[in-house]
């Protein structure tokens, strides 16, 4: 509890820092606008007529020197990428250290990038200041959206990597030992620990396993990225096909004619063991979880695949929990619980869904479609 209380602080002081520092930049710039345009204030005119030409050296003679260090601590950063992350394929937690370090890198950057950028902007001689003005306006909204979702990222990945330098002594000394279970179509990974299965250490013993099975080694920071892209999904894309597409994108298996509806959330941590069969759908609002880290077993998780068969649909608002079935043509009513198999042809709902009825002959002639 302390450890967590003691990332919230973290958190606190960054976004307090951020904020005071923005409002800060905003109130100086728009007193020396004030001051330019409106009418002159003493402290502010001789405080401009100091700083001008160090800013005009800074931010309009030297910004070819600015973006040039940025390429190259991009490429370098990029490289150091894809260093670690082949790296911890066979050094687990030192290649960890290294691609995270490289992330932390890419979102600092550009945070430093997009500002300057920004900012160059008052200071840009070969515009006119009714122009620049414009542009600084413009811009004003998105570079502070920007930036505070540039900050919310390093944020994580800062204390990700924090927790990774805390954690190699117990990888290389007290890595805890752990076995692998299989029930069914349900993969257990048990490891003996008292720590909270998302922390550095069980967790990189869940990416080993999961690394000999074919997964990603960067499993964990790429279910962040699915994460974002489903809430890219979910709140800025309306046409089926294009989030069909996205989804894709993130592993997911789609057949033909499929429909996702909208807020429908997919495991962002395993989203390849998600597979729709043709013609098949879900609600508005649907989960399709593909693993599970609250087992009874404390330091035990697990993962399973989903599968929507030909022509079944879910219902809305239902949930659908690792290593389920749901068969050609079956309906799940909406609000379900899915945690079982669902035979072919079948009506189920309820928590858990349970299966109602079968269809009739003529109701499986309805649903049944090729594509």
């Amino acid at each position: 509890m302390s450890k967590i209380s003691g990332k919230m602080k973290f958190w606190t002081k960054g976004f307090i820092f951020s904020f005071i520092f923005l409002v800060l930049t905003t109130l100086l710039i728009t007193l020396i606008i004030i001051n330019r345009i409106f009418f002159s204030i003493p402290w502010i005119g001789s405080l401009y007529t100091f700083l001008r030409p160090w800013l005009l050296i800074f931010f309009y003679k030297y910004t070819i020197l600015i973006y040039g260090g940025a390429f190259i601590s991009y490429a370098l950063l990029l490289i150091m990428y894809v260093f670690g992350y082949n790296l911890a394929k066979v050094r687990h937690m030192t290649g960890s250290i290294i691609y995270v370090f490289s992330l932390l890198g890419f979102v600092f950057v550009t945070f430093i990038a997009s500002h300057y950028a920004y900012f160059s902007i008052l200071f840009n001689q070969d515009l006119t200041l009714n122009t620049r003005l414009m542009l600084f306006l413009l811009f004003l909204p998105i570079t502070f959206a920007f930036g505070l979702f540039l900050f919310l990222v390093n944020t994580d990945f800062l204390i990700f990597f924090k927790d990774l330098l805390k954690a190699r002594k117990i990888w290389r000394k007290n890595r805890p030992k752990f076995e692998i279970e299989v029930k069914g179509k349900i993969t257990y990974i048990n490891i003996e620990t008292d720590e909270f299965i998302f922390t550095p250490v069980p967790m990189l013993i869940i990416a080993q396993y999961l690394q000999s099975k074919g997964y990603s080694v960067a499993w964990f920071v790429r279910g962040a990225f699915n994460h974002l892209i489903s809430l890219i999904i979910t709140y800025m894309t309306g046409w089926p096909r294009a989030r069909n597409i996205l989804f894709r994108f993130t592993g997911m298996k789609i057949g033909n004619n499929c429909h996702i509806s909208q807020k429908a959330i997919p495991d962002p941590l395993l989203p390849e063991l998600i597979e729709f069969e043709d013609g098949s759908g879900c609600g508005i609002g649907v989960k399709l979880l593909t693993h599970n880290a609250m087992n009874l077993k404390h330091g035990s998780f697990s993962f399973g695949p989903i599968k929507i068969g030909k022509n079944a649909r879910i219902g809305a608002y239902s949930v659908v929990l690792p290593g389920v079935t749901i068969g050609e043509g079956s309906i799940i009513g909406a609000n379900s619980l899915v945690s079982e198999d669902i035979p072919p042809f079948s009506i189920a709902f309820g928590s858990p869904a349970k299966v109602i009825r079968e269809l009739t002959e003529d109701e499986k002639k309805m649903v049944s479609k090729e594509y």
